[in-house]
């Protein structure tokens, strides 16, 4: 039975209440991070991704051609192809090797290589069930066998252990040395009885039926040539056309993954040992496998091939960059964050490989940050991925709640003006503004200019939800750079939602329902439509297509985010700001979608640059302040998590003030701040730039 949102709610909160956790998780992910940006100094990153998706997308278009090239080429030197085309068909395949392998052995030992193949199809257990002993002979994945769990990251299985930890499973000193040491004397003689090595492989040459393995422990040259047959299981997407395919592979696989230019080990494996090949090495004592078998795993993925949408997440070379990368993997774990394939890649692949009901309980712990696609090596579009799932996926009473009301303008607006003397009352809850900025506004047609305001141009509002009932002084900012250049401003009162907030609760039809009604509202408007909300400038201008949303170019083209709209307005008009203001430090936050979606990172500071002030960057620490809409609603605990992540960052910088161009981040960051009691002020950027107006 699927597992109950309640139960999967403890394991969360368990992960956020170990302390020994986070801190192992905040070393580990900063630290890959860190490494994977410096190996990246030397080799430039957008070119080698534009060249290996190019690669990676040209092989699944030839991947039936590949997998028979690559089945002749293997037979030819030796070697035997198997394919099976779920994980029972695998199971069975590696099950009956095995076997026939280990010649009538009553407990027969068969050594692993670290694979992710096999996690999938849950290959230990069988084994084992059948009465062998299974030996993984990585570390990380030999302190998970030892420990009876599963691996928490794609490639750092044990990234939610210490040196501590590992030195009690092994009971050994906790020294790095130490723990080797005892590895590889408990190994050796492993290795050395083994019936049957098995391996995975991050490619397979279908132009010389060569695997490739990526390692930096020796183990895998004990385990692929001691045993006298080797089984090598991978998935059909690990196979590509040529060597050249491959080589693009290792120049971005290391560097993404561990932040190597080349990790320790590569080995090329052609095929078992010929047998003069054996009567030579046993003249020296090494012998090599008499059998070599490569078993082909589809299991989903020629479902996922035939989909265009989820085609692109067939080209993953498995670096596990996405998971570095993300946020709310950093705060709850891999255990958490996927089934057996985790971080967001695995909330993508799961649903192939294991059915919808293991991934939508973990895909809600996605913010949509959009960190995962930004640091892909192959530019594989994950958060679109994670939301298609998301749609299908069970969704929480509290979720359901929230879009019932929101979708719901005229209920939503009653309920908000209520609640809102009553809000921020508690601790850690955000605060409603008492008077919206749809109050304030000017007239809905922005036609008629104000009192002693002289003709110019028209100009539209778009305030968002969020800035019309939590941060109107971002709106009011707006309109007052906007009327100080000369603008008409009109602010249409039928506008409500963009639909991102249903959106990314896995809502499309409802997130297309607020979209087009906002369309209807600010159709008739005049002139430019300005937002200071840079998600929902996303969300209108690039997202609202995939819910659904009908072409409306026309309506799109007038629409600006605020950040870039102030920066050219007053790039153009300096005499448009004061000049006798003392500089002041602003922290600056980038927002998720204002620096991922939009790609927005000099704009905001050049802006604040213009208007006087001096901008800090906030050290990286999670990526992101932990809003993510709904998210913050369902994981309130996850999210603030981040959000004290970020007012670490903050307060390193020794700024009093910080800035950011979206009204979630700015609304979430202001009631961490006052939970915790941080004398901070967090303001949008127009607000701060409308102080400084002449």
């Amino acid at each position: 039975m699927p597992e109950s949102r309640r139960h999967f709610s403890r394991r969360v909160n368990r992960a956020l209440d170990d302390p020994k956790l986070e801190r192992a998780l905040i070393h580990a992910m900063t630290g890959l991070r860190s490494r994977r940006d410096a190996a990246f100094r030397s080799f430039d990153f957008a070119t080698g991704r534009a060249d290996l998706k190019q690669r990676r997308r040209a092989n699944l278009e030839r991947l039936p051609e590949l997998i028979e090239r690559f089945t002749e080429r293997l037979e030819a030197v030796g070697g035997k192809a198997h394919f099976a085309k779920d994980a029972a068909a695998a199971r069975e395949i590696i099950g009956q090797i095995c076997w026939n392998a280990a010649g009538g052995q009553r407990r027969p030992i068969v050594t692993k290589v670290k694979s992710m193949a096999g996690e999938e199809i849950e290959l230990n257990p069988y084994l084992e069930s059948l009465g062998m002993e299974v030996v993984e002979t990585d570390l990380g994945e030999r302190m998970v066998q030892l420990t009876n769990t599963h691996p928490s990251h794609l490639i750092a299985p044990a990234i939610h252990l210490t040196k501590e930890d590992a030195a009690r499973v092994f009971g050994t000193e906790p020294t790095v040395e130490a723990i080797q040491a005892h590895a590889r004397e408990s190994l050796r003689q492993k290795f050395i009885a083994a019936a049957v090595g098995i391996s995975g492989a991050n490619m397979a040459i279908a132009e010389t039926g060569t695997i490739v393995l990526v390692t930096n422990e020796g183990n895998a040259d004990l385990t692929t040539t001691l045993p006298p047959v080797h089984i090598a299981l991978f998935g059909i997407d690990k196979i590509v056309a040529s060597l050249d395919d491959a080589v693009a592979m290792l120049r971005m696989l290391p560097r993404s993954g561990t932040g190597q230019i080349m990790t320790s080990y590569v080995n090329w494996i052609t095929g078992p040992s010929r047998s003069a090949d054996i009567e030579q090495s046993l003249t020296i004592g090494v012998h090599g496998p008499r059998e070599m078998h490569c078993v082909i795993l589809d299991n989903g993925r020629e479902e996922m091939r035939a989909d265009p949408l989820f085609r692109d997440a067939l080209t993953c070379i498995r670096c596990g960059a996405c998971s570095n990368a993300c946020p709310p993997f950093m705060a709850v774990s891999g255990h958490q964050f996927g089934h057996i394939y985790n971080g967001p890649i695995g909330l993508v692949l799961t649903p192939f490989h294991h059915g919808l009901d293991e991934a939508d309980l973990p895909n809600t712990l996605c913010t949509q940050c959009n960190a995962c696609q930004e640091i892909c090596p192959v530019d594989i579009p994950l958060p679109r991925q994670i939301l298609e799932h998301r749609r299908k996926g069970r969704k929480s009473l509290r979720k359901q709640a929230l879009l019932g009301v929101w979708e719901r303008p005229g209920l939503a607006d009653r309920l908000l003006r209520a609640g809102a003397p009553f809000s921020g009352l508690v601790p850690g809850t955000p605060r409603l503004a008492r008077v919206p900025y749809r109050d304030v506004a000017p007239e809905s047609d922005g036609t008629t200019p104000k009192a002693g305001q002289t003709e110019g141009e028209p100009l539209t509002i778009f305030a968002s939800c969020m800035v019309d009932r939590m941060l109107p002084a971002s709106a009011v900012a707006l309109q007052r750079i906007a009327e100080a250049a000369g603008y008409k401003v009109g602010f249409p009162k039928g506008q409500w939602c963009c639909g991102l907030i249903a959106a990314n609760a896995g809502d499309f039809k409802g997130a297309n329902k607020l979209n087009t009604s906002l369309a209807g509202a600010l159709r008739d408007s005049k002139g430019l439509i300005v937002t200071p909300s840079a998600s929902c400038f996303g969300a209108f201008t690039i997202d609202a297509p995939d819910w659904g949303a009908p072409e409306d170019e026309p309506l799109r083209a007038r629409f600006r985010d605020s950040t870039r709209f102030a920066l050219q307005l007053l790039a153009n008009r300096p005499e448009l700001l004061r000049t006798d203001q003392m500089s002041l430090k602003i922290a600056y936050h980038d927002s998720c979608q204002t620096l991922r979606q939009l790609g927005l990172k000099s704009e905001p500071r050049q802006l604040l640059d213009l208007a006087g002030y001096e901008v800090e960057n906030i050290p990286d620490i999670a990526n992101c302040c932990g809003f993510g809409g709904t998210f913050s609603l369902e994981w309130p605990r996850v999210a603030e998590r981040l959000a004290e992540w970020k007012l670490d960052a903050i307060a390193k910088t020794g700024c009093t003030v910080v800035a950011s161009d979206n009204p979630g981040c700015l609304m979430h960051i202001t009631t961490a701040a006052r939970k915790r009691g941080m004398e901070l002020r967090v303001a949008h950027v127009l607000e701060l730039v409308a102080e400084h107006l002449a």
